[in-house]
């Protein structure tokens, strides 16, 4: 379940065609669902026209192909809550929903904001327990949520100590809510042996991360250990320590998009050229050396 960054062109403006380009390489790579105005999308950002623009071109592009989930998370309650309305309106099919990114909030006003966007709109919501908020995230705030507003059927388990507390939700919910996996793709297999099967993470390289789980979930324990040691993490140590950048590198050095452009304002400095070339030479022995699933 790809979260999409968010395409560029040097002046600012949304770059659509690139935008295109990334949805049709996450649905050939077998994406189960399309998402943007996530956290990896930099959705704080983006401008209520451009979410507008978002919203329709990937509904647009993804054409009924897989769910279209889109974050509605803003800066005050009312913005998400219009979030929350245009997301509905414009055709997606489900909404994601993390604590505003500034402000640590009580667990009673968060889970007052869970019920309000539920109030607005039907679509099912994905709780996605990061930001500013994520001490509240815990697993009985998150399994209240579940059973107290119906929308929530879908719950991100990251933050501090998310693979006990997957292990504890898959446990405690018995199926009637769906845990994701995320983290980037760190301790896939890990939950995917906690009996997770979906995973909000790999834009970047879909490909290796649908490798994994397929070749899991088709009974090749062995040959899922094999791509996860030694064809997702090796990337992911360096990736990690400029994801925003190197989520953009990657696509771009496969032509998927014209450009590396963080929206504005970039936030601390962009990876020094040597860092760069490193990354590049373990991805491109990585790539040389695929397995074809």
């Amino acid at each position: 379940m790809p979260i999409l960054p968010t395409a560029i062109h040097p002046g600012g403006e949304l770059d659509l065609e690139s935008l295109n380009r990334v949805v049709d390489y996450c649905l050939e790579n077998k994406a189960a669902a399309i998402g943007h105005l996530g956290g990896a999308s930099e959705y704080f950002k983006v401008g209520a026209k451009q979410r507008e623009q978002i919203i329709s071109a990937v509904v647009e592009r993804v054409n009924g192909k897989a769910p279209v989930f889109i974050g509605t998370t803003d800066l005050s309650l009312a913005d998400s809550l219009e979030n929350a309305r245009i997301a509905q309106k414009l055709g997606a099919d489900l909404l994601m929903v993390c604590s505003p990114v500034f402000g640590a909030m009580q667990k009673d006003r968060l889970f007052e904001y869970y019920q309000r966007v539920a109030d607005v709109c039907g679509l099912p919501v994905i709780i996605q327990d990061t930001g500013a908020s994520k001490a509240c995230y815990d697993a009985d705030f998150i399994v209240k949520l579940g059973e107290e507003i119906p929308s929530c059927l879908y719950a991100k388990a990251e933050g501090g100590g998310f693979l006990e507390k997957t292990q504890e939700l898959m446990s405690r919910t018995g199926g009637k809510m769906q845990i994701i996996g995320g983290a980037a793709g760190f301790h896939m297999i890990q939950l995917l042996r906690l009996g997770v099967t979906a995973f909000m993470t790999g834009t970047e390289a879909a490909e290796i991360h649908n490798d994994v789980i397929f070749s899991y979930l088709s009974g090749d324990i062995d040959g899922a250990v094999d791509i996860y040691y030694t064809r997702l993490l090796p990337y992911l140590e360096i990736f990690n320590l400029n994801n925003r950048y190197f989520l953009k590198h990657m696509l771009w050095k496969r032509g998927i998009v014209a450009n590396t452009e963080l929206p504005f304002p970039q936030e601390g400095q962009p990876p020094s050229p040597l860092l760069i070339d490193e990354f590049d030479y373990i991805w491109e022995r990585i790539q040389r050396n695929k397995i074809k699933m």
